[in-house]
């Protein structure tokens, strides 16, 4: 059984600068799918970007699809491994804490759900509440188990059986789209409720992110453990190797392997995924600690990462009122140059609210609530 190192777990600085550039990117790739209504089939006006549109939208998938929420899961686990080691260095148990910490971030992330029907957090619920009692095997297991998962073992189950687990998700979509593209915002929530989280976690099954997920949450862990996003000796040696490691991994991985939604194809994406979500982060903290000029410029944007609940939460609201019909409507009006420029200024708008909440609070009002229940 693993057990505490005595070791103080103060702030890590890096690690806010980490989730407010998972949180930003998240912002940015949802304005671009226009909070999911990219698949509604309507045509976009394209007025003086009509050549722009195709690179624009490759260049912000290969940059942010797929890499933004495995950074998010990677620090989920950090936070899980640094609140659960400090608790076991008071001596007590954290596991029916964060246990109900995990019953409220479901009734979150149903809350999410209403507004935007791509929600993550409920995903997080489900699998956050094996993490008290995978937090309790050694490191060695713990290191074996996310080897096993990040391999992607049901995408080689179905290529060892050629038995494909593909759930259509089409019938929730097709049931959910009147609502969205032509309802009330009343219309919306009932419509997000009902039909949502089927839709969203038939996605995360096909493509891969259900495993991929959990093995982010064991190497967030991993990583609290190993002490590694502190700049303690012999850190920055450890990260160039990741760094160095990942982009080897990339370039291995950049082609494209299998059909289009083959097994084949979701399990190399996940690991091409995964090196480029490795690669960001190590370069991140390298550079967080290795240049003061990059700390004094990317440091800002901590404060969206210190309220990343809040500010996931609060993307959800106002991305929908700008694309969806209850609030603009702008999903008929523009496309994903015009709509990257929309997400631009949300995040220039949270990245205000944040610092100017800060000044004043030292939590998210979203993360004030959940704390305060979390220990009633």
């Amino acid at each position: 059984m693993y057990r505490t190192t005595g070791l103080p777990n103060t702030r890590i600085r890096v690690a806010d600068a980490l989730r407010g550039i998972a949180v930003a990117g998240i912002i940015l790739i949802h304005a671009c799918e226009h909070f999911n209504l990219y698949w509604a089939g309507l045509p976009y006006r394209r007025a003086l970007v009509e050549g722009l549109e195709e690179p624009v939208a490759e260049f912000m998938w290969w940059l942010l699809a797929g890499k933004m929420y495995t950074i998010f899961a990677l620090l989920f686990g950090l936070s899980f491994y640094v609140q659960s080691d400090n608790q076991a260095q008071r001596g007590r148990s954290f596991t029916g804490r964060f246990t109900w910490r995990m019953v409220l971030l479901l009734g979150i992330g149903l809350v999410n759900t209403a507004f935007y029907n791509g929600d993550v957090l409920v995903l997080y619920a489900l699998l956050g509440v094996l993490l008290p009692w995978l937090g309790k095997l050694p490191t060695r297991w713990l290191w074996a188990l996310f080897g096993i998962l990040a391999l992607q073992p049901l995408e080689l189950f179905q290529i060892a059986a050629a038995r494909p687990l593909y759930v259509d998700a089409d019938v929730w979509g097709d049931a959910a789209l009147p609502a969205f593209t032509e309802g009330t915002l009343g219309d919306t929530l009932r419509a997000s409720l009902r039909y949502g989280q089927p839709m969203t976690l038939a996605w995360y099954l096909n493509n891969g992110r259900i495993t991929q997920t959990l093995a982010m949450f064991l190497l967030g862990m991993l990583l609290g453990r190993r002490r590694l996003f502190y700049d303690e000796p012999g850190n920055r040696r450890v990260w160039g190797g990741i760094l160095a490691g990942s982009l080897l991994a990339a370039v291995a991985l950049a082609a494209d392997f299998g059909g289009e939604g083959s097994p084949l194809r979701v399990m190399t994406s996940a690991w091409y995924n995964l090196a480029q979500t490795m690669a960001l982060v190590a370069s991140v903290v390298l550079l967080w600690y290795g240049f003061g000029a990059f700390r004094r410029a990317v440091g800002p944007i901590s404060a969206i990462g210190r309220m990343s609940l809040t500010n996931y939460l609060l993307q959800s609201v106002l991305g929908t009122a700008v694309f969806y019909n209850w609030g603009l409507g702008l999903y008929r009006e523009v496309g994903i140059v015009y709509a990257l420029l929309i997400g631009t200024g949300l995040v220039v708008v949270q990245y205000q609210f944040s610092r100017l909440w800060l000044r004043r609070f030292s939590h998210g009002p979203v993360e004030w609530l959940w704390k305060k229940l979390t220990w009633l």
